[in-house]
Parts: structure tokens; C-alpha cells; sequence
């Protein structure tokens, strides 16, 4: 279990005041951004830091995302959509956070991206996942493709909030650290050998895991096929739908769609 560092300058008790939503999402925007910064922040996984005029003022609550159109040749383009691991509306900047398996569109362009490169039409923010402000406790559960979202979510929760993580990625060197004012567990699995996307580690933790009291609300991401099971697993041990927020963010063996989401085969 990594140890979780408390957040300075603590957010609001009050998690709504916390996210600045007071329960309605904020509407997407467009435009072009800059390329300010490319850090690699383990074996897998690489930052990328944009600037960009649309970003000044954002408004946007932590688990949400942007989607950019990328290459996917010489002719034709392709919407990915990352979520965002921090922005600075003050300063018009924004962090993603991409997965560098793979040889598909996203995985190309951010192994070649360049400081200053023009990134245009992204849109953003989107997604409608995003903390449960009446939840009396947090579980999230993902692979690496979760991580940005689970940890911008984490440090978005206040003092009084409980809130526990099952990550999976493939080696210790991909563990990302956390500061969170919440009372946080943060759990990392590790697949070694193992394929991306195969279900054994997470499902057998899940199976494994102890849920507390109360009324919780459950956040999943990972291979499309995989959080499924992990939705249909809390379900068959009582958790209501409403309880659950379960999304696949891609499809093992495929690629996702030319609007940035993921489809099973047929």
C-alpha cells in the first residue's frame, strides 16, 4: 500500500464546493493549444503539458477529459480523448497523461510530439464521470489508462471524505505518487508478465475486497471488456446501477473508434 501524502492547502469540506460545480458540468469548449512540455514520468507513461487561450478560465471538474483530433495517416484524422490530470485556468495550461502502449494514432503522435507543436480543434472539458458528492465512500478501480482521472479525482475530495484505489499497472516504476487531503488508501497492482487488459489482477482483487458500510459510489476504467465484469461483480454483491460509474476506455486487440471510444467486436 503506498503511503498518501496529505494535501497542502486543503480543499473545502464541502466536496461540491470543492469541484466549483455545484452540480451541473461545465459546457465543452474549442480551440488550439501549444505543446509546453513532454516529461516521461515512468516506463509507460508520458505528460503532456498544453497552453492554450481556451484554457485560461477552464472550468472543469476532476475525472473529466479532452478530446484531440490526431494522425492516423497521411489522410485522415482521428478524435483521442484524455483526461485531464491537472489544469491552472490562471495560467491557460492543462496536463494529460498518455499510455505508451501499443503503435496505434495516440501512441505515435505523443512518442514524435515536439515542444511548440500546434495541437488544433480540441475539445473540451468532457465526460460526465465524476465524483458522487453525496457518497459516504470512494472506490476507483483501473489500469494505467485510469490513472490521470483516479488521481485528479483523489486530490479533488476534501479532509472529511474516504476514499480507496486498486490500480494496475505494469511494473513499481509506473506508480505515480498522490497528495490528497481525503483519508486515501491507494493500492498498486502490478502486471509483470501479463498482458494489458487481461482480467485476472483486478477482478481477483475486487473479489477479494471488502466494502465498507454505507452508501459508496464505485469508479471504473480500464479495457472495455474488463470493467464490465468489474461493474457486473459489485452489482451481483448488491450495489445499486446508480452506484456505480463504469466505463471502458479501450478494447484489447483493437482500436477505438474514429470518435475517440472504444467498440467490441461484432
Amino acid at each position: 500500500m503506498t503511503p498518501v501524502a496529505p494535501l497542502a492547502g486543503a480543499p473545502s469540506e464541502d466536496l461540491e464546493a470543492a469541484l466549483g460545480v455545484q452540480g451541473q458540468l461545465p459546457p465543452p469548449q474549442s480551440g488550439s493549444l501549444v505543446v509546453a512540455d513532454v516529461t516521461d514520468l515512468g516506463p509507460s507513461l508520458r505528460q503532456i503539458r498544453f497552453r492554450g487561450r481556451f484554457l485560461q478560465g477552464l472550468r472543469w471538474a476532476p475525472g473529466q477529459d479532452l478530446m484531440l483530433r490526431l494522425p492516423q495517416d497521411g489522410e485522415h484524422m482521428v478524435n483521442r480523448r484524455y483526461s485531464i490530470r491537472r489544469a491552472d485556468p490562471y495560467a491557460g495550461r492543462a496536463d494529460i497523461n498518455v499510455v505508451m502502449h501499443g503503435n496505434g494514432p495516440a501512441a505515435r503522435w505523443a512518442r514524435e510530439v515536439r515542444l511548440g507543436q500546434l495541437v488544433p480543434d480540441v475539445v473540451g472539458p468532457r465526460g460526465k464521470i465524476t465524483l458522487d458528492p453525496a457518497a459516504d465512500w470512494h472506490l476507483f478501480i483501473g489500469d494505467d489508462t485510469y490513472l490521470p482521472a483516479t488521481l485528479a479525482m483523489l486530490e479533488a475530495l476534501p479532509p472529511a471524505a474516504s476514499a480507496r484505489a486498486l490500480l494496475e499497472v505494469g511494473a513499481p516504476e509506473d506508480e505515480q505518487p498522490l497528495e490528497t487531503a481525503a483519508s486515501a488508501e491507494l493500492e498498486w497492482l502490478h502486471r509483470g508478465a501479463s498482458e494489458p487488459g487481461a482480467p485476472e489482477g483486478l477482478v481477483e482483487r475486487l473479489e477479494r475486497l471488502r466494502l465498507p458500510d454505507g452508501r459508496g459510489h464505485v469508479y471504473i476504467a480500464a479495457e472495455l471488456r474488463v470493467a464490465l465484469r468489474l461493474r457486473d461483480l459489485l452489482l451481483a454483491r448488491g450495489l445499486a446501477r446508480g452506484q456505480v460509474s463504469a466505463k471502458g476506455y479501450w478494447v484489447r486487440g483493437r482500436p477505438n473508434a474514429q470518435r475517440g471510444e472504444p467498440e467490441l467486436p461484432s
